[in-house]
């Protein structure tokens, strides 16, 4: 029988040569946003190669699967760890060292929003857009103009524009994660010309250390797994052993028994005579 799973094929393992592991120990320790069927595949892999001869077989080797599964998970809980880290720590080193034209267009969107919404006159949409433009290409009639207006509505320049940088900072952040070619190009030459790498600002961000003991933490859920899991494995092999050494004393007791019985069959046969040999 097969392990149920939800949201997949019940009917069958997708990866070739696997067996078929009994559903007879309960639902798989799947959580909500895990993957069900690589739980299939590790389960199938692992009974294949195992190859379960009874019961007994079956109830380690879903041991086995079980704990190698929390490995895994714990394994994957402490790369996000570590890779929000990473994605936090540029995230700030962007935010002290982006200049002013990449997050341009953003500020101008931005201040655009705010003109439109705090403008008292009824200025066309195309005509208040003209001055977010104007203002974030740094033409002195349009910044005065939008500073009195900002001064109005009780807000200032360096708002718009930290906000702006903010939210480019976290798009280049987003986009370098996913490999989008221009913002790894951006950020590659923003930690060339700091002379730093992604390591070092993890290093020196204090987030980090905040989170040390959280990290040595998983590593010794991790450590515990593991050894658990290998518990699991030798005590397959301890039994597989016994059970071999069990089988070889058996085999063993048989042959010397049949070998037994065929001495005395020859020792107490009556000696052929004379007559009967003719």
């Amino acid at each position: 029988m097969k392990r149920l799973r939800s949201g997949h094929d019940n009917n069958k393992i997708s990866t070739p040569n696997t067996v078929t592991p009994p559903s007879l120990f309960g639902p798989p320790p799947v959580l909500v946003g895990e993957d069900g069927a690589a739980y299939d595949e590790l389960s199938g892999r692992i009974y294949a190669a195992v190859k379960p001869s009874d019961v007994i077989d079956e109830m380690f080797i879903d041991d086995v699967v079980f704990l190698e599964w929390d490995v895994l998970r714990w394994r994957r809980v402490k790369s996000s760890i570590i890779r929000e880290l990473r994605r936090e720590a540029l995230d700030y080193f962007l935010r002290d060292h982006l200049s002013y034209p990449p997050y341009r267009e953003n500020f101008e969107q931005d201040l655009a929003e705010i003109l439109q919404e705090n403008l008292e006159d009824d200025r066309p949409a195309d005509a208040i857009r003209k001055l977010a433009r104007d203002c974030a290409n740094n033409s002195r009639e349009a910044v005065n103009e939008v500073n009195n207006i900002l001064n109005r509505i009780d807000m200032r320049m360096d708002q718009i524009l930290d906000d702006a940088k903010r939210k480019k900072a976290e798009e280049l952040v987003r986009d370098y994660g996913r490999g989008k070619s221009s913002a790894v190009e951006l950020i590659d030459k923003l930690l060339a010309e700091a002379a730093v790498s992604i390591d070092d600002l993890m290093a020196d961000y204090d987030t980090l250390r905040d989170k040390l003991d959280l990290i040595e933490r998983v590593d010794r859920l991790i450590s515990i797994a593991e050894a658990r899991r290998n518990d699991s494995l030798h005590e397959i092999e301890r039994r597989r052993a016994a059970l071999g050494e069990k089988l070889r004393r058996r085999v063993q007791e048989i042959e010397d028994a049949e070998f037994h019985e065929a001495a005395l069959d020859a020792i107490e046969a009556p000696p052929i005579k004379e007559s009967d040999k003719l």
